[in-house]
């Protein structure tokens, strides 16, 4: 069983990082999250390894060299809780031995241990007077087990999680706490708007995280507004809360685009810590395009993700789309960034030949110019993957653009990988068609770059562009090396692609621009396409407005 996933918060307050001049604005400096988002899903999610609990051992006279555990629980009203609200106590061996864990009964449960040093750790809920429930957790985190033993876990002890941000109607959305021992794979994760924790000592080897989501009033969907704070320090806290000025945090004009048709969004915000384990905090925007102002704690890294639904906001499986991003704001201060921005078309992706299931090809085929989407299937999305050898002959084929898990490894040779795609999203006039062809060279290496060119330009909340203006677009090598690759072929087409006009790619410090008329009406596509790498086609890349 999964430990519930939570963050708790440390109470320390940002230290001041200096604030840039409000005028200088600056565009968020993405890194693109080359490990796609998961499936999508509305409300707060957990990615990575949390806690096992261990099988708990029954009851029983302790053999040689162990011994009788008693476990008392107590609630935060002082009453040992039900089942339902605590049911197991962990034990962590800190001597590299096994861990374990007891059930417990109405609060009480006995275990039989060996010697050892031990974390012991249990979450409890109790039931408050105002309604509604907390969660404790409670966390000892270093008992000497040499002797029989009683140890009594008293919720009583704990100390409340606040987070806090100096503008008075923001309050959370959602908080979660990552408390990590010493090396261990014992991450173990709360969630919830009323929780609490156990201080521990300054020698405990424990690592404490905090992130948190607020919004106006707590809002759900919707607010004006949206901080993501964080922190973390070493051991449990004597107050482990957090309270934060705003201007120490970076300010970041968030525009979210609609892509023609009415759209709901809703987005998550996880620190990554670099330990493999990330708490998404769910926060809704609500009906596009909207754009918002989201504050950051600086100097982490933030994976964020983003759905796209109708405009009823549902969220269901096959009626949305998944986007992912990196970003990480060195500093307090002002910037911008934006979501949803077209041209939509493949990321740099891979065909690993190496997969202990086979060949695995993987190419996100939703992609903006500063995110990227997920693996296929695709909402409202039909299309093929095909690899054809050298003499055309076709060796594997999928049923889904970009996306294969069970290919056999091909032999060495040249090959084309060619995947199509039509897309009918209602939300979505753009990307209808797709067509990528890559060359590649099959030989010892394990995994093969499908490399990439993204666009970006300058659109407006509705990913349109002025009718008759030139348009300037900027091609963005993805995977590949510019200075190897020579300069891109580039064509434009204003009727899906049953003809195409050729467009002059201009190199200037290492960067590929080009300008493309705009026509009075309709769509713009484009087709980029760079000798023996990739050539690949983007029907509907954008609207005229």
């Amino acid at each position: 069983m999964v430990l519930k996933k939570a963050f708790t918060a440390a109470a320390l307050t940002l230290p001041a990082l200096g604030v840039m001049a409000p005028q200088a604005v600056h565009a968020a400096p993405v890194v693109v999250a080359h490990n796609p988002p998961g499936r999508f899903v509305r409300g707060d999610v957990v990615t990575g390894k949390t806690f096992q609990h261990s099988a708990p051992r029954p009851a029983r006279s302790p053999a040689a060299g162990t011994h009788t555990l008693t476990l008392d629980v107590l609630d935060r009203a002082g009453q040992p809780p039900t089942d339902d609200h605590d049911g197991v106590v962990d034990l962590i061996s800190l001597d590299g031995g096994d861990d374990s864990s007891a059930a417990l009964t109405n609060g009480h449960g006995e275990t039989s241990v060996p010697d050892g040093k031990y974390a012991v750790t249990t979450q409890v809920i109790t039931a408050e007077p105002g309604g509604g429930t907390s969660t404790t957790l409670i966390y000892l985190a270093k008992v000497s087990i040499t002797s029989d033993a009683s140890l009594i876990l008293d919720a009583r002890m704990a100390k409340p999680v606040r987070v806090a941000v100096d503008r008075q109607d923001a309050r959370p959305t959602s908080v979660a706490v990552i408390v990590s021992p010493e090396g261990g794979d014992a991450d173990i994760v709360l969630d919830g708007n009323d929780l609490y924790v156990t201080p521990t000592a300054a020698d405990s080897g424990l690592t404490y995280r905090l992130q948190a989501r607020l919004t106006r009033n707590g809002a759900q969907t919707g607010s004006p507004y949206i901080y993501n704070v964080a922190t973390t320090a070493d051991d449990i806290p004597a107050d482990p809360g957090l309270s934060v000025r705003t201007k120490d945090l970076a300010a970041v004009r968030t525009d979210y685009a609609s892509e023609g048709g009415p759209a709901c969004a809703g987005t998550h915000a996880a620190v990554d810590w670099g330990i493999g384990l990330q708490a998404g905090l769910y926060a809704g925007i609500g009906a596009l395009p909207a754009s918002r102002v989201e504050y950051f704690t600086p100097g982490l890294t933030w994976s964020s993700d983003e759905g796209v639904t109708t405009a009823d906001c549902g969220f269901a499986g096959g009626n949305l789309d998944g986007f992912g991003r990196q970003d990480v704001f060195p500093r307090a201060g002002s910037y911008s960034r934006q979501w949803n921005a077209a041209p939509f078309g493949p990321a740099a992706g891979y065909l690993d030949l190496n997969d202990a299931g086979g060949a695995v090809l993987d190419v996100p085929m939703l992609s903006g110019p500063d995110l990227e989407s997920g693996p296929a299937p695709y909402s409202y999305t039909t299309g093929t993957s095909t690899l054809r050898d050298a003499t055309g002959t076709v060796v594997e084929t999928a049923d889904q653009p970009g996306f294969e898990r069970t290919w056999k490894k091909p032999a060495p040779g040249k090959y084309q990988l060619t995947v199509d795609a039509r897309r009918a999203a209602p939300w979505s006039d753009l990307a209808t068609r797709q067509h990528v062809v890559w060359d590649l060279t099959v030989g010892d290496s394990g995994k093969i770059t499908l490399p990439a060119v993204r666009y970006r330009t300058t659109l407006d909340a509705d990913n349109r562009a002025h009718a008759g203006t030139p348009q300037t677009i900027t091609l963005v090598p993805d995977g590949l090396d510019p200075s190897a690759s020579g300069t891109p072929q580039l064509w434009a087409s204003y009727d899906d692609g049953a003809t195409w006009k050729p467009i002059a790619v201009q190199t200037s410090s290492g960067q590929w621009t080009a300008s493309v008329p705009n026509p009075a009406s309709g769509h713009v596509s484009l087709r980029t396409r760079i000798p023996g790498l990739i050539d690949q086609t983007v029907i509907d890349a954008y609207g005229i407005g």
